[in-house]
């Protein structure tokens, strides 16, 4: 793997940490928001084949939401390219990640 694209996959992580950490406190605004961004994106014409997996994801259970949003598997790692919690952490903390990591 490429340094660039380590440092990418390693700042993905990082965000759906503090998403996670998020979901632990409050799995129902978490799932929501996700749920919307879904919506939004299909009725704007946006798909892709991983956002009905995400589907699936959020209608399971808190741990395999946790599991997606934390894992290095490749499965995980793939899912969070088309992460539906986008906007979802605060320009703040994105951008303290994007500064930790150059």
């Amino acid at each position: 793997m490429n340094r660039n694209h380590l440092i990418h996959e390693t700042r993905s992580l990082r965000m759906h940490g503090l998403i996670a950490e998020a979901c632990l406190r409050d799995p129902k605004t978490v799932i929501h928001f996700a749920r919307e961004n879904l919506s939004r994106w299909r009725m704007s014409n946006v798909d892709c084949d991983d956002f009905a997996v995400w589907e699936t994801i959020l209608s399971g259970s808190q741990a395999g939401i946790l599991h997606t949003l934390t894992s290095t598997d490749e499965t995980s790692v793939r899912l969070r390219k088309s992460s539906p919690f986008a906007g979802m952490i605060s320009a703040e903390d994105r951008n303290n990640i994007l500064a930790s990591l150059k």
